[in-house]
């Protein structure tokens, strides 16, 4: 069941919640850890070609997937906080649009019976940069993606490595 909302909160902000049935050190590592998040980022249909995560402040991180067209889609940002396993806070950009519209993306990991609830609070530049994000499919994908990631947290949880990749 996916339990992801998406709640528009002014001109400039959004706050995505989703709960997770696993410790938040576990979705934490795997939102974290570059091994895990090759698994689940993204649409199914695409494929992670580049995954960088330089987790510390002031470290960069970069995502790159790429569809079967060939097309790819970049995402970089820079990490301003780090509080392991509660909170990250980093910069967030679709590379095509270049300097100037960087997101601020505020990550909360809250754990309660076990089951953790994630809450992404995205501060954008304008509303224009929101409405743009809102309407290019973000929600679809974003559901997507974070099923994907309720998918593999139960392999994690008890200890499931990833397979040994051919590439």
């Amino acid at each position: 069941m996916d339990t992801t909302n998406l709640e528009v909160r002014s001109d400039r902000e959004i706050v995505i919640t989703r709960t997770f049935a696993a410790p938040r050190r576990i979705v934490f590592d795997a939102m974290t850890r570059p091994e895990h998040v090759k698994r689940w980022y993204g649409l199914r249909v695409l494929a992670m070609s580049v995954c960088e995560i330089d987790l510390r402040v002031g470290g960069r991180w970069r995502y790159v997937l790429r569809a079967p067209d060939g097309s790819e889609h970049g995402f970089t940002g820079v990490y301003r906080e780090i509080v392991r396993p509660e909170r990250v806070v980093c910069t967030e950009n679709y590379e095509p649009l270049g300097p100037g519209h960087e997101m601020l993306v505020t990550a909360t990991y809250d754990e309660h019976d076990g089951k953790t609830t994630l809450t992404s609070r995205i501060v954008y530049q304008s509303q224009a940069d929101r409405d743009a994000h809102l309407q290019s499919g973000m929600e679809a994908g974003m559901r997507e993606t974070f099923e994907r990631l309720a998918e593999l947290l139960p392999a994690l949880a008890s200890g499931g490595r990833e397979p040994a990749s051919a590439s």
